[in-house]
């Protein structure tokens, strides 16, 4: 009897199917860093966000680095824009400071005289701005601020400074006063000023000093200046006779060019000071200022102790410490409220 043997199946050594792998994973891309983009936005709007961009900027790159997110030329857009921006403020507000500088200085410049011309003739009046300085020619019959009396030219073609200037106006004009009014008449009302060129004027080509008259109390003037003149009364005469010898001595001295020469005239000023002293003392004044009288004379005394020092000194600290005295009392107050009270013009 034949057996049949029961046939496998032909798979049956083969190993199983593996399982099932899962399939790779579809590639997302990396968002936008939000910092770049905020980066980007305040480049753009300007002024307001020039360094917040920078520094949000900043912090896109490093954090794109770490994430490797996108954006980094928005970062660096926004960096850049707002470097500009940041350029930008710094330009203006440096040009803003230089502007008002400069608008600060041409303001003290006009407040000061620096920047307006003056072309006057003589005989000319005219009104004068407080605050600009600038001038307006006027009709002397009209009421004005001031007439001008002389005109002084200055030489040379470079500027000669402010001092040099003053001191022509001081000088030429107290002398062309003394010419121009009428030689015996009391003008107590006007007192005598000076227009003179600074640095910004003188290139534009103003190469004088102007001397002119105005109101001691500073109100209007109506009509020329010397035609406002008075006769003395016996107490202006009393008073000036007695002054002047002093005040032309007094002028001496400042034009001495050594201390030994001024030396030389301040001993000749010690009789000139004890004539001065006597005068006064013998009066009479009138009753409401002898006090003021009497004052200016114990102040002269000072004076002439300290003269006769100086006129003694052998060096020139022991002169100059002297007549530093002297001039501490010179009686320059009391002289200004004499001359107030006798209706006289200031010196």
């Amino acid at each position: 009897m034949s057996t049949e043997h029961e046939q496998q199946p032909a798979y049956q050594n083969y190993p199983a199917m593996p399982p099932a792998q899962p399939g790779p994973l579809v590639g997302v891309k990396p968002g936008v860093n939000g910092f770049a983009i905020t980066s980007f936005v305040l480049g753009i709007v300007g002024f307001v966000g020039a360094v917040l961009g920078v520094i949000f900027g900043i912090v896109a790159l490093a954090d794109i680095r770490r994430t490797r997110q996108r954006g980094k030329g928005l970062a660096v857009s926004g960096i850049v824009l707002s470097g500009v921006w940041a350029l930008a403020w710094v330009a203006f507000i440096s040009f803003a400071f230089v502007y008002g500088f400069q608008q600060a200085a041409s303001q003290q410049a006009a407040s000061s005289g620096a920047n307006v011309s003056y072309n006057f003739q003589p005989g000319q009046c005219f009104d004068r701005d407080n605050t600009s300085k600038a001038v307006t020619v006027r009709d002397c019959v009209q009421p004005h601020d001031a007439e001008v009396f002389a005109v002084e030219p200055l030489s040379g073609t470079s500027y000669p400074g402010v001092t040099a200037v003053q001191a022509v106006g001081r000088s030429k004009c107290t002398a062309d006063s003394d010419r121009f009014l009428t030689p015996g008449l009391n003008y107590p009302d006007i007192d005598v000023h000076y227009l003179y060129p600074q640095q910004a004027s003188w290139a534009r080509g103003d190469r004088s000093v102007k001397c002119y008259y105005a109101d001691v109390k500073g109100a209007k003037m109506t009509g020329h200046a010397k035609d406002s003149g008075s006769p003395y009364t016996e107490d202006q005469k009393r008073y000036l006779a007695a002054v002047a010898p002093y005040n032309q001595i007094v002028d001496e001295e400042a034009d001495t060019d050594t201390w030994t020469a001024e030396r030389d005239v301040v001993a000749r000023s010690v009789p000139v000071v004890q004539k001065e002293i006597d005068v006064l003392k013998a009066g009479p004044w009138p009753a409401d200022i002898q006090p003021v009288f009497d004052k200016l004379v114990a102040e002269k005394q000072l004076e002439l102790a300290a003269r006769q020092r100086a006129a003694a000194a052998t060096d020139e600290d022991s002169f100059d410490d002297a007549l530093d005295d002297a001039d501490s009392h010179d009686g320059t107050d009391q002289a200004r409220v004499i001359r107030v009270s006798l209706h006289l013009p200031p010196r």
